[in-house]
Formats: structure tokens, sequence, C-alpha cells
């Protein structure tokens, strides 16, 4: 199975389980955030500090059978998150300095097969997953200045029959990322200034049958993709604030039977 990587110029809450730490405590602090489902899968998180080693580290991971799952920039480290690979599901990225080289390329992609799965934005650089045979049917992105210009934009996408698959902030623009899929899933995307505001409402989608999606945080909003879906399996996060513990918990989480579903970084 070949794969390619392309440069282009150019606190613990689980279910009814409380916080190991005050929220409000966590709120005023940088922090890393990982999410996670309870689903039997082995992980490996490797970090690096530039974005070279992190290629290095793909490379490798590929050569051993695991796949990108998740992908972060933060605080000066690129995480990565690889689980078991598949062959069917062939893999390849792009890294590029400008979204608009991502332009030039995607419908070369999209005709070859490949659909966007990740995108992450780190040191003035683009990274974007591409994958086979993901059950996507269609595929979009959108790009938008401000952050009322996106919601909107992500309405309509909905209105369109399409999911949102992953969102980044980078280059001045918010990019997501979106996909038909035959099953579709009932999506809400959350805003709140503070984490601890982000806490609550965590816990309050959580009755209500949701699972977060993704989390990002931008330009001093914390921004939060819920889904509900036929199977919502049981969820919670970790937070940390230096990337050695984070990993400490990642380790701890994969021993207890739980699966890194979506990295988060900010304060």
């Amino acid at each position: 199975m070949k794969k390619l990587g392309i440069v282009l110029a150019g606190a613990l809450l689980f279910g009814n389980v409380g916080f190991a730490k005050s929220p409000k405590y966590d709120a005023s602090r940088y922090k890393y955030i990982g999410v996670y489902n309870q689903v039997e899968d082995s992980q490996k998180m490797v970090t690096t500090m530039g974005l070279e080693q992190m290629r290095s580290s793909i490379e490798k991971q590929w050569r051993d059978g695991r796949d990108i799952e998740e992908l972060k920039y933060g605080n000066g480290h690129w995480i990565g998150v690889f689980g078991k690979g598949n062959a069917k599901n062939h893999q390849t990225y792009v890294v590029a300095s400008r979204w608009n080289a991502i332009d030039h390329i995607v419908e070369d992609y999209w005709k070859q097969g490949y659909f966007m799965t990740n995108i992450e934005h780190g040191l003035a650089e683009w990274v974007v997953v591409f994958e086979k045979n993901t059950g996507f049917i269609n595929q979009a992105y959108e790009r938008r200045a401000k952050r009322d210009e996106f919601i909107e934009v992500v309405n309509k996408r909905w209105n369109q029959g399409y999911d949102l698959i992953d969102f980044e902030y980078g280059e001045g623009h918010y990019t997501g990322i979106f996909a038909e899929k035959k099953r579709r899933e009932s999506q809400a995307l959350v805003i709140r200034s503070t984490w601890f505001a982000v806490s609550k409402v965590i816990t309050q989608y959580w009755n209500e049958g949701y699972r977060i999606k993704n989390i990002e945080y931008t330009l001093g909003r914390w921004m939060v993709l819920f889904a509900k879906t036929a199977h919502n399996p049981e969820q919670g996060f970790e937070t940390a604030h230096d990337i050695e513990t984070f990993k400490t918990l990642f380790e701890k989480r994969q021993k207890e039977g739980y699966k890194l579903i979506d990295l988060a970084e900010g304060w």
C-alpha cells in the first residue's frame, strides 16, 4: 500500500463522573484537550517540535501499518495520533503554505476517489489529509473571513444535505470541509467564550443524546461540533496543561479502553 505526503508551494469528564479539577480553574489556563469514545482501538501518539519531524513520523507509522487519525498543532508541538490502518482506506496528505494551493489540486483528488478527512493549520502551513473508501458520496468546502458568515454557510450546507466533517481557522479564514453520506448525522455547532461555559454545554448536549465530533479554539472563542447518530458511545474528555501530562493521560485512557477521537488546544 503506497502512501504519499506531498508538499505544495505557495480535568476529566466521563458520563456522569465529575471533574477531577474545577472547570473554573481549568478555564484560566492554556490546555490541550482530548475527546475520547469508549471503543477498543490501539492507538499511538507521536509529538514533534517541527512539521518535518512529524512528516517523518507519519511515514514511519504508515510503514508500521498505522494511519493518521488525528493531527493537531499547539503551543510549539505537532501531535499525531495513529490507529490501525486499512488497506482499502488508502491515505495521503498535502502540505501547503496557502489554501489556494489546495484549491488547485482538490478536484484531481476527488476524481481519483479521495476525500478530505482532516485539516490542520500550524506554523503557517496547511496539512490536509485525504482518504479513499470513506463512505462519502460527495464533498464540498467553504472558507469565510468572519465567524458569523461561516456559521451561515454551515447552516446552508446542512440544509443541502451535507455534514460538517472538520473545520479549522488559518490565513484569516474559517475553513470547513463537508460531505454527503448515506447516513446523515443530526449536528449542532455551539460557540462559547470560556471553557467553563463549554463544559456546561457539553453536559447539556450529552444529556440530549449528542456526542462531540470536533472542538476548535479560534480568536478567543471555543467552537464545538456535536452530532447525534444511531450509535452514541460513552464519551468523555481530558485536559492537560503540558504535552507530557497529556500523553500520560492518553496512555491511561488507552489502557481503559478509550479511543481518542478529537484533539483541541486553547485557553
